[in-house]
Formats: structure tokens, C-alpha cells, sequence
């Protein structure tokens, strides 16, 4: 990035008249200015500029750090309090001082929970932006997903920004239900206890989240808890049906269950409706272009791309299969999930359920999702491996769904899985160092088996990035590079 450029505010001083008795106030501070201001242009370690001036009866201190591009500058210094601060810089301003409104026509490659995520957030900072979304049109791992909403890690902890993520996903959650019915099909989710060491760790976080979660057991009496989207008996008929289920933690409050078609849906529909500019769909086929249409050099995607100010890669494992990034420039790893979708004999209500794989309700009460495999190899397993997986795998904790359900097809997503961190698996967000394709590319990808839980937090983060509006001080700013190389 480069350093920032200042501009001199204010009239000229010629015509302001300085009274006598102020003189000995204002000179000792301009002293002090100019000691700051020679002290600090004098330190080549660190990429300061500085200006101080006196200008009808003010006196303005600028001073600005500007660092390397996903870092974000250091917090503006003031160090006397009683002066007027005023700062610009040419990375994030034009030269009226207005925040990146240079940057008006957004390219985005990628329609699932990233791209949708980051044009939300684009649109709500930036009302006056254009907005094209790039999408192959088969939905990607985003439409396929269990659409289980929760802030808990795999071990039933609380996730690394578990609870901001949380109410990050539920304020695009409302918009996209502005415009669809059937975006939350439930309130709860139930994370089932298997173990010892599972009633352990569920006690422990219920205890530690009360707002959160609640642990429930077998011959409970305290169990149901009566909302419109449960039935007051389904935790008796759970326990009842399911001998090896030792107890479970009931997550609620802003824990949901998401139709994800519906979801994606609906968020798109509310980014149409706010802001002034242009919000375009394009759905992209490949197959019909020139065989090195999706390589990194292909000179189609350089073209569709080059009338934009700013492009944003979110869409996902496709970035890879397609050649259009190297997969050993990133700590990742691509990871196919296939799921199961089963039609029950009744129509009774069911909950989500999870326990290392999960069953979560589709559309209807008569259809549950079970997924989903985590396969590496190249090599896809078969529709009877999947089945005989998953039902290995789930069978003692929803044996009723597997006794009582038809099969009726397998679906297949593609995932970005992140290496694991200090903070378990974050998504890649920042700007590239690589062109690929444009010279100024984003990337937003990663999101792996949070996606519904980070969509909305690091989609705010990006925005901010892109548009410049960054908190320095913020701690989760600071382990957004944990991925570059």
C-alpha cells in the first residue's frame, strides 16, 4: 500500500489577527509541534508523515502509519488532546477526503455465503456501489450445507468468535427473511452426548452459557420446552427411541436451523433492494469457451473482469478446481462432503441432531438431511459407501431416522478446508499479493465447516478492509494473515 497522502485544510491565515494575550498559549504549543513533527520525520523505522500547522486560530496534528495491505494502519495518535485531528490517505480516500468513493464498481465471483456475505456488507457501508455476482449457478457447497447455525466447536467449546459470529449471521439471517418464508426451519439444535467425556464437556459449557445452552438427560421432567417449531414431547421420544444416547446439550437463543436455498435466496433479494447503484446476477458456463478459459492467464476472465475497480474471489473450492489459483499457495485443503437425503414414513417434527455427522430437517416435515462424509482422495465413494458411512457413523444416535426413512439421492459439495490454527480452522480473507486476473483481488474463502457460523462476521471484516474503515487495535484484524505464506 502506499503511504498516505496528506492535504492541506483550512484558509490562509493572513487576514486572522492573533491577540497578545493568547500568544503565550499558542506559542509553547506550536514549539511543541514542531519538536513532535522533526522527531518524527527523523525516524526512517517507521513510515510516518507528519504535518502541523497554525490556521485561524487552530492548530492540526496529522499523523498516520500506514502498514502492509490485510494489516491496516496503526491507531491515529493524538497526542495533545486539546488539537484538531484531521488525517486522509490515498489507499482508503479521494482527495476530498471520503473513504474509497473512487471504488464504485464491485466484481464478485462467487454467489454462496462469501460472495452474498460480502456484498450485504459492501452495500450497507457503501450504498451508492455496483454490485455484479459471478456465479456458476449450481450452488456450490453453500446449497448443499446442513445449515446448522451454532458457535461451538467440535468438542462442544465455544468457537473463536463464536458469539460475534453468532449475531453477525443472524442480523443477515433477518434481512434474507424480509423476503423469504421458510430461511429458519428451527430454533434448537441438539449436540448429543455419546460418552463420558461428552456429558463432561456439555455440563461444563451449559454451566459456562447458560443463554446459550442447556444440558438435558434421559427421564428429565424439565426437558421440553414448548415452542411453536417442536413438539413438547420430541425430547421424551428422542430419549425413548434412542437407548445408547447418555444426554444432550439443547442449544437456543440464536441457534437456528437453516433451508438453505431459501437463505441465499433471500439474502440476494434484500442486497437488490437497498442502496442506488447496479446489483447484477451473472451465471458464467466455461465449458463453452476456449479450453483455457478457467487457467490463471485466461485472457476471458481478465476481460470480464477489467471494467471493475475491485474484485473479490469467494467462491470457494472452484477457485481451485478450475485452476484459477495454485491450492499450494494456501494452507488448505479441498475436502468433498456427500450427504444423504431421506423421506421419513410420517410426518412427525424432528430436530436437528449432531454427534461428529448430523441429521438436520429440510423443507417439510417429512425430509431430514444426513451428512456428510469428509473424503480426500480424488476418488469419490459410491452412493451405497456413503450410505454405509454415514449410517456407521450416526445410526446409534438417530436410529430412528434410519429405520424409518427412504433414501431418495446423495448430494455432493465441495469444501475449503483451512489448516488448523491456535484458533481452530478461520477462513483465508484479505487482499492478494497475485494479481489473478485483476490488480486489485480479494480473496474470501475458506469458510470449511463454519461457514454459516463465519459468513456474516469475516464478510463485515472484508468490507471494512476493501473500503478502509479498519479498526487497528481490533484483535480480530490482527489474525486475519494467519494464512499468508
Amino acid at each position: 500500500m502506499k503511504k498516505g497522502t496528506m492535504e492541506r485544510k483550512g484558509r490562509a491565515s493572513s487576514t486572522s489577527r492573533i491577540q497578545p494575550f493568547c500568544l503565550s498559549l499558542i506559542i509553547p504549543k506550536i514549539l511543541l509541534l514542531w519538536l513532535l513533527c522533526f522527531r518524527q520525520v527523523h525516524s526512517k523505522s517507521k513510515a510516518f508523515t507528519v504535518v502541523a500547522f497554525s490556521m485561524d486560530k487552530r492548530i492540526i496534528l496529522r499523523k498516520k502509519y500506514y502498514g502492509s495491505v490485510g494489516v491496516g494502519g496503526r491507531r491515529l495518535i493524538n497526542p495533545l488532546p486539546f488539537i484538531g485531528v484531521s488525517y486522509t490517505y490515498s489507499g482508503g480516500c479521494n482527495n476530498s477526503g471520503r473513504r474509497n468513493m473512487s471504488i464504485r464498481n464491485y466484481g464478485i465471483v462467487g454467489g454462496g455465503l462469501a460472495g452474498l456475505s460480502t456484498a450485504y456488507h459492501l452495500l450497507e457501508k457503501s450504498p451508492s456501489a455496483n454490485i455484479t455476482i459471478f456465479d456458476n449457478g449450481n450452488g456450490g457447497a453453500s446449497l448443499v450445507a446442513g445449515g446448522l447455525l451454532h458457535p461451538l466447536s467440535p468438542k462442544g467449546k465455544l468457537a473463536y468468535k463464536g458469539f460475534e459470529g453468532l449475531a453477525s449471521a443472524n442480523k443477515l439471517i433477518q434481512a434474507a427473511s424480509q423476503f423469504e418464508n421458510n430461511v429458519v426451519l428451527r430454533k434448537k439444535i441438539y449436540r448429543i452426548a455419546m460418552t463420558e467425556a461428552n456429558v463432561v464437556q456439555y455440563q461444563k459449557t451449559a454451566d459456562e452459557l447458560p443463554e446459550l445452552a442447556t444440558w438435558i438427560e434421559p427421564g428429565s421432567t424439565a426437558n421440553s420446552t414448548g415452542n411453536d417449531d417442536d413438539k413438547e414431547d420430541w425430547e421424551e421420544n428422542y430419549f425413548r427411541s434412542e437407548k445408547n444416547v447418555l444426554g444432550a446439550l439443547r442449544l437456543s437463543g440464536s441457534c437456528k436451523v437453516l433451508h438453505m436455498e431459501s437463505y441465499l435466496k433471500g439474502l440476494w433479494s434484500y442486497c437488490q433492494s437497498i442502496g442506488t447503484g447496479s446489483k447484477k446476477w451473472i451465471i458464467h458456463d466455461d465449458d463453452d469457451d476456449d479450453d483455457d478459459a478457467t487457467s490463471i492467464d485466461s485472457s476471458i476472465w481478465k476481460e470480464r473482469l477489467a471494467d471493475f475497480d475491485c474484485v473479490i474471489w469467494c467462491c470457494g473450492s472452484a477457485l481451485f478446481h478450475s485452476s484459477f489459483m495454485d491450492q499450494d499457495d494456501f494452507p488448505i485443503q479441498l475436502v468433498r462432503g456427500q450427504s444423504i437425503e431421506m423421506t421419513m414414513n410420517d410426518d412427525a417434527v424432528r430436530n436437528a441432531v449432531l454427534c461428529g455427522k448430523y441429521v438436520s430437517p429440510m423443507l417439510g416435515n417429512d425430509r431430514v438431511l444426513i451428512g456428510a462424509t469428509h473424503e480426500y482422495k480424488e476418488e469419490p465413494l459410491k452412493p451405497s459407501e456413503v450410505e454405509a458411512e454415514l449410517k456407521e457413523r450416526s445410526y446409534d444416535f438417530t436410529s430412528e431416522i434410519w429405520d424409518n426413512g427412504t433414501i431418495e439421492k446423495v448430494t455432493t459439495g465441495y469444501r475449503v478446508q483451512s489448516n488448523r490454527g491456535p484458533y481452530g480452522r478461520l477462513p483465508i480473507v484479505g487482499k492478494l499479493n497475485n494479481y489473478y486476473h485483476h490488480h486489485n483481488s480479494w480473496i474470501f474463502t475458506g469458510l470449511s465447516g463454519r461457514g454459516i457460523l463465519y459468513h456474516g462476521i469475516y464478510g463485515d471484516l472484508l468490507s471494512d478492509l476493501i473500503l478502509g474503515k479498519t479498526n487497528e487495535d481490533s484483535d480480530h484484524l490482527k489474525n486475519m494473515d494467519w494464512w499468508r505464506k
